[in-house]
């Protein structure tokens, strides 16, 4: 009975060890894909004249990556960006946001339908009523990542914007992620 136990207990040791090692494979794997970050995200401001700003969000998006529009046809495929502004007195969205850059309409085939999406470069443009240049604007990015294989998990970036006085043109980088 002793061989036995010995047995068992070098059974149930070798299970336990495979598992160990799953779960650390399984983390090492879900460490990496959350490490990548194929998309670079910029943001300035430019006047638009009277009390109007243009806030600009510009991504720089790694060869064979792509990012998604704001406007997907289904909710089926991947996730759109969408951009969030959190509630302010010192100014008013004029619109929705506007988007250009290296964009394309096109079939997915990792979604296996219609989208479209950026390649290389993505640019957001929001334009705001502004009535308190003092105060910032801030909020959040929220974007989708493909390859042509893969996708990573949506992603929020934080933004803050320092509007610049009237008729004074922006530094050349005065507004960085806050993340």
């Amino acid at each position: 009975t002793c061989f036995f136990a010995v047995q068992i207990n070098y059974t149930m040791m070798r299970s336990h060890l495979h598992s160990l090692l799953l779960v650390f494979l399984s983390i090492f794997i879900s460490a990496n894909l959350l490490a990548q970050n194929p998309v670079k995200w910029a943001f300035s401001t430019k006047d638009a004249g009277g009390d109007q700003v243009d806030l600009i969000i510009t991504g720089t998006i790694d060869d064979g990556w792509y990012t998604y529009s704001q406007f997907l046809e289904s909710e089926d495929g991947p996730q759109a960006t969408s951009i969030v502004f959190s509630p302010g007195a010192n100014y008013k969205l004029v619109g929705k946001a506007n988007e250009s850059g290296n964009i394309l309409k096109v079939h997915d085939k990792v979604f296996n339908m219609n989208v479209t999406k950026f390649k290389h470069l993505a640019i957001f443009t929001q334009r705001v009523q502004v009535n308190d240049r003092s105060k910032p604007v801030s909020g959040y990015i929220t974007f989708m990542t493909c390859n042509d294989e893969m996708c990573l998990p949506p992603r929020d970036v934080d933004f803050t914007f320092k509007i610049p006085a009237a008729n004074t043109p922006a530094p050349a980088a005065p507004n960085t992620p806050e993340a």
